[in-house]
């Protein structure tokens, strides 16, 4: 696995200028004077009001603007709820962001007649960098944002958006499924000029046990995809559902045998990476008007260093056991050993696979043949490629290899709810299982083997016709 900052645009800014607040309109009458006023590290604020204005955002860097921000993050309601309320920033026209980097937008109310963002820029100079946050979106016909071919680097998070023309969804690229560079979670879409069906409005929860690092659920943009406990009572002490574990609310922590990967030792990134991928890939896929059923359950492994060891095996086994008794569909292991397990190990992902639980497994970053557990007939052996669809150098093949994903820079978020990039098998694996998550969500009656059978029949073959040892039967996009 690899941790990177996202790449640097370098633009034609003072670099010496000290960043100040633009206010609007205070002292500037317009919002687009104050952006074209403004410099690196700038932040443009603007007051309640009404605006009617087109705006463009032309090479700007490090600027971020802020309208009426919502209320302080609760982790007891979804994140979009109070931005809906927050709605005394508006801005009646549309926004294009043109070759920008490191641009925020965060707490803006934009009603356009097309789409509310559009983002581009040119094979000279990317829009790279772009974060969406706590905004409304009304767009009239087409996507919330539209996006050019010449961009890299979207998140949007928190976000409402409300499509007129009954057809379009929140994002929409001009390029292919898989060439799309975008972190979506926590957003919710709806058509306005109707109602969503009732059981679409209500699906049943789809569980995925993320065997990890550990969660960082303070994020807002994670916190309400992550799984619950129902039958838990927080912090009473008490093994409420007689399962065992004493205030299992978001799962457990293997690692420090306590209820919360968040308390004892610090969390490794890795493992809130792995869930912001996952999430992403069911929010991208979601029609509009239907909300996310999928909830990411928090069992944390790895140590603070983002290791286990051989004395883990049996922590594995049992946080295994633990995602399948408490209602899991799927396991996802961004877990790589180069020793064969024990037959504990193995014997508790046949009894998740017994009760149709799918496990994904990661092909793991050697460059070299598949190590035991993604040998093993019970997974689901994820491969990476890279953007354009090329195994990525790092990616272990091997004929039981299953499937690729994108899994070189991807986007995602680490402890803290930063933007960054990774590569590895690790994250190309989780966008699998959320993809299959999705899948479920939409039919909760398929097992295991027609889960499989669909994510088979949906992947992009690569390479040599049919199953390869670099791409297995091809690319999840």
């Amino acid at each position: 696995m690899r941790l990177s900052i996202t790449l640097s645009i370098v633009i034609g800014l003072s670099l010496v200028a000290l960043s100040v607040e633009r206010h609007v309109p205070l002292e500037y009458r317009t919002i687009q004077a104050a952006i074209d006023a403004a410099r690196s590290g700038d932040v443009i604020r603007i007051a309640n009001g009404v605006y009617r204005e087109d705006l463009v955002i032309d090479h700007k860097a490090e600027v971020t603007i802020l309208g009426d921000l919502p209320p302080a993050f609760d982790p007891e309601i979804p994140c979009w709820d109070p931005v809906a309320d927050s709605n005394a920033c508006v801005i009646l026209g549309s926004i294009q962001i043109l070759s920008c980097f490191r641009l925020t937008l965060e707490g803006l109310t934009v009603i356009s007649p097309r789409s509310a963002i559009y983002i581009d820029g040119s094979k000279a100079c990317f829009a790279s960098d772009i974060a969406i946050r706590a905004c409304n979106l009304v767009a009239g016909y087409g996507g919330a944002i539209a996006l050019g071919e010449f961009y890299r680097h979207l998140s949007v998070s928190c976000t409402n958006a409300h499509l007129l023309d009954g057809e379009s969804r929140i994002i929409e690229s001009a390029g292919a499924p898989h060439l799309e560079d975008v972190f979506l979670t926590c957003s919710r879409s709806s058509y306005v000029s109707r109602e969503i069906e009732p059981l679409a409005a209500q699906p049943v929860d789809v569980v995925v046990a993320v065997i990890d690092s550990g969660i960082d659920r303070t994020i807002p943009a994670i916190a309400c995809r992550v799984w619950r406990n129902p039958l838990e009572i927080p912090d009473n002490r008490i093994d409420d559902d007689g399962n065992g574990y004493v205030d299992d609310v978001f799962g457990w922590d293997f690692r420090d045998d306590d209820p919360d990967s968040l308390s004892g030792s610090p969390i490794h990134w890795h493992g809130t990476f792995v869930a912001g991928v996952l999430v992403d890939a069911v929010e991208s896929r979601l029609p509009t008007g239907v909300p996310c059923s999928v909830r990411v359950m928090d069992l944390r492994l790895l140590d603070a260093e983002g290791v286990f060891y051989t004395s883990d095996w049996p922590r594995l086994a049992a946080a295994i056991d633990y995602a399948v008794d408490q209602g899991a569909r799927i396991i996802n292991l961004s877990l790589y050993a180069t020793r064969v397990p024990p037959i504990e190990v193995r014997e508790a992902i046949r009894r998740a696979v017994a009760r149709d639980v799918l496990v994904v497994a990661i092909a793991g970053n050697g460059a070299e043949e598949l190590g035991p557990i993604a040998r093993w007939s019970e997974v689901l052996t994820v491969g990476a490629v890279d953007r354009e669809g090329n195994p990525a150098g790092f990616s272990n093949v091997g004929e039981e290899l299953d499937l690729v994903s994108r899994g070189v820079d991807v986007l995602s978020l680490i402890p803290g709810g930063t933007l960054r990039t990774g590569s590895g098998t690790s994250f190309a694996a989780p966008h699998v299982a959320g993809v299959a998550a999705f899948h479920i969500a939409s039919d909760p009656s398929l097992s295991v083997a027609a889960l499989i059978a669909t994510l088979t029949a949906e992947a992009i073959d690569l390479g040599a016709p049919g199953h390869d040892v670099q791409t297995g039967w091809g690319l999840i996009p």
